[in-house]
């Protein structure tokens, strides 16, 4: 039987025309791309063993590029998880990013800043004076509290998993500094990525299924 993952390559179609629509299928079929392109680009290196085999040096790509695919997986499960609610968990996705994208660009309006955005400022859309802070999406362990899987079980046992990743995106796991502060070599987790890979690939499998069970395409 084909993994996941192949039986999502051959929903790429159908993922790359909802992608245009807007909404959040349009959301979610965007990054059901995104996730493909970034995973399967992992998978096609020989060298990366996506398994608790893989060297630092493979760490050092493998789980920073997989953190921003477990935080939108997050994301996705949480907005499909109840169809009834997925409106309302989509408008509060909208206010998150309002309010990061009102942070990035208060940032960038300092003084010390003028020169980068003289060049850059015409790529950059302005946020707007109008927005209302709303409620946002809550954070990633409350997220997955919240949902449960197929079986009905809850699936908060994966924030560790976006924690390590998280701890490596930022160069917190170097050994240089583990043996500073716990004074011997350390050994730190190296992750079943192809086991989250597949993970992820089944739920988007899920979430087109019962968008073709509504009848959205």
């Amino acid at each position: 039987m084909p993994s996941y993952f192949e039986q999502l390559k051959t929903e790429l179609p159908t993922i790359k025309s909802l992608a245009q629509s807007g909404g959040v299928n349009g959301f979610f079929a965007q990054e059901a791309l995104r996730f493909y392109s970034v995973a399967g680009t992992l998978f096609e290196v020989d060298e990366f063993k996506l398994d608790e085999t893989a060297t630092n040096d493979e760490r050092n790509i493998t789980h920073v590029l997989s953190r921003s695919l477990l935080e939108n997986y997050f994301t996705i499960i949480y907005l499909f998880d109840d169809l009834a609610q997925t409106a309302t968990r989509y408008e509060a996705l909208k206010n998150s990013f309002k309010d990061d994208y009102r942070k990035l660009m208060n940032d960038l309006s300092g003084p010390s800043w003028q020169m980068f955005m003289q060049s850059y400022q015409a790529q950059l859309e302005a946020a707007n004076p109008a927005w209302m802070r709303g409620n946002g999406l809550p954070n990633v362990i409350d997220m997955l509290t919240a949902v449960r899987n197929d079986y009905g079980d809850r699936i908060n046992y994966l924030y560790p998993i976006y924690r390590i990743t998280s701890f490596d995106t930022h160069g917190k796991s170097l050994g240089t500094i583990f043996e500073a502060v716990f004074g011997k070599k350390c050994n730190f987790p190296v992750l079943k990525l192809k086991y989250a890979f597949e993970l992820i690939a089944n739920q988007y499998l899920i979430v087109l299924n019962d968008l073709r069970g509504q009848g959205l395409i």
